[in-house]
């Protein structure tokens, strides 16, 4: 039997007419199938649509997902539920060429997954715009440079795998972003993979959902399967935002500095106080920054959405800086005097930056760590 997987998104007006036209070429090419739309509870209730179109065709299914979201766990969950042993993938929009399956399913006689591409034999972009195909060739060509992917067209959303490959990858696969093609493609690089050319077709109804967070998703989605095994993705992402935290540090020290100094007044102890002052604010408009980036970028699966709940993790993301601070701290301290102890011949001024970093770098992870476990724990 052959499943096909429709990841959905409001795509109501598009299945009406996508639904029946498959259902008769299958029909006609005689294949056995099953057609399994995964959607996304979308607003147009495109699930709806589906479920009342079920009930006179036994063929067609669909899971309605309510908290999950995402094109490629949608495309891991209908696989998990599918029946058969060919598990295809499409995109609902009717840009894919659906007459080319027959040939895909037949190449799958000695290959594993088979992916229909627009970079071979007769395959082209069609009408696609040209913003578009500048943006397609680079995810390309950044997927060729990261990753072994043996494929001219690894950004394909079409494409169809022996049930083995998933089966025997499922529990490795990581559904962040929208290709999950890559996804298959990296974790089983010793597959038989082929391809069969097709037209990429101008979209009928609706609205692309390529936007900008979808290509950050896709690039970390590349630096996850490149780099993942010696570097978690949510602790990169924790360490960006710390480096941003830098700069938001510093720029709270020099505001608040000059803003205390443009009083024209004669302070006792103002040249203490404004200095103290500046970089406790700093410091402190950085943990903020880092909060609130942290809460809705890196831990965004766990973020803290309420105003009780927000402001009890805000309290807590201090404690573990002001923590981490004093990690930092002990470290630069404990290396910089043993260190010139035993090797006095290092120059004092590059000791004291190479500690500090080393600091940096103990307090980061362990700050990961604690944050991880406490306040998004």
């Amino acid at each position: 039997m052959f499943s096909l997987i429709l990841p959905t998104y409001n795509e109501r007006e598009n299945l009406s007419v996508y639904l029946p036209k498959l259902e008769e070429f299958f029909k006609k090419q005689k294949i056995d199938y099953e057609i399994i739309v995964v959607d996304d509870d979308s607003p147009d209730k495109t699930w709806e649509f589906v479920q009342k179109y079920s009930h006179s065709h036994s063929n067609v299914k669909v899971i309605r997902r309510v908290k999950e979201k995402g094109l490629s766990s949608a495309v891991i969950a209908g696989m998990a539920s599918a029946r058969g042993d060919f598990l295809g993938v499409m995109d609902a929009d009717m840009q894919h060429d659906e007459s080319i399956i027959p040939e895909m399913l037949s190449e799958l006689k000695d290959k594993e997954i088979v992916i229909g591409s627009r970079r071979v034999g007769e395959g082209s972009y069609g009408e696609m715009k040209w913003h578009r195909r500048i943006l397609s060739y680079g995810a390309t060509l950044l997927a060729k440079i990261l990753l072994p992917i043996a494929s001219t067209d690894p950004m394909s959303g079409f494409f169809i795998i022996r049930r083995q490959v998933f089966e025997e990858s499922k529990d490795a696969l990581n559904p962040l972003g929208f290709k999950i093609l890559l996804e298959f493609l990296a974790k089983n690089p010793k597959s038989k993979v082929t391809e069969v050319g097709y037209r990429f077709k101008k979209r009928e109804f609706g609205e692309t959902k390529l936007t900008g967070a979808v290509m950050q998703q896709y690039i970390f989605a590349l630096i996850d399967l490149r780099f993942g095994k010696f570097i978690s993705l949510q602790f990169l992402k924790y360490a960006l935002t710390g480096i941003s935290g830098i700069f938001v540090n510093l720029s709270g020290q020099w505001l608040a500095a000059n803003y205390l100094n443009s009083f024209q007044f004669n302070w006792v102890g103002k040249d203490i106080l404004v200095p103290s002052f500046a970089v406790a604010f700093g410091f402190e408009l950085s943990v903020l920054s880092n909060y609130v980036i942290n809460n809705f970028w890196t831990f965004s699966d766990k973020a803290k959405k309420r105003i009780p709940s927000f402001l009890f993790g805000f309290l807590k993301f201090n404690i573990v800086s002001l923590l981490g601070f004093l990690i930092q701290y002990s470290t630069w301290l404990f290396l910089f005097q043993t260190i010139h102890t035993f090797y006095p011949e290092f120059m004092p001024d590059t000791l004291t930056y190479v500690a500090n970093l080393i600091g940096i770098l103990v307090a980061t992870a362990t700050n990961y760590q604690l944050n991880r476990s406490i306040t998004w724990g």
